[in-house]
C-alpha cells in the first residue's frame, strides 16, 4: 500500500538543513561597518533630531512642564493605583 520510497522523509528544499553559504537573509547581505553602542546612539539622536526638526534642543517630558503641585498629583494618583491594583489581587488570592 506504500510506495517504494514511503519510508523515508520527503525532503523539501525550504527546509532543507544544509543550505548554501551564499542563501541568506536580506541582514545578511546588507555589508554595515562595525559601530559602537557609543556611536549608535549619537547616529540615532542625530537621526532623531533631524526628524523632529530641532538641534541640541534639550527634549522636557510633560512632566518637567508641570506645576510642582501637579507633579506631587501625579506621584500621589499613580502610586494609589499601584496599591489599589496590588489590593485587588490580594483580595482575589484571599478568596
Amino acid at each position: 500500500m506504500t510506495a517504494k520510497n514511503g519510508d523515508t522523509p520527503h525532503k523539501h528544499p525550504s527546509n532543507h538543513k544544509d543550505r548554501h553559504p551564499d542563501q541568506g537573509t536580506v541582514l545578511d547581505r546588507i555589508k554595515m561597518p562595525p559601530m559602537s553602542g557609543e556611536e549608535a546612539l549619537r547616529r540615532f539622536g542625530e537621526g532623531h533630531a533631524s526628524q523632529t526638526g530641532s538641534e541640541n534642543a534639550p527634549q522636557s517630558g510633560e512632566l518637567e512642564s508641570l506645576h510642582p503641585i501637579m507633579k506631587l498629583l501625579a506621584l500621589g494618583g499613580t502610586l494609589l493605583l499601584i496599591v489599589a491594583v496590588l489590593l485587588g489581587a490580594l483580595y482575589l488570592f484571599a478568596a
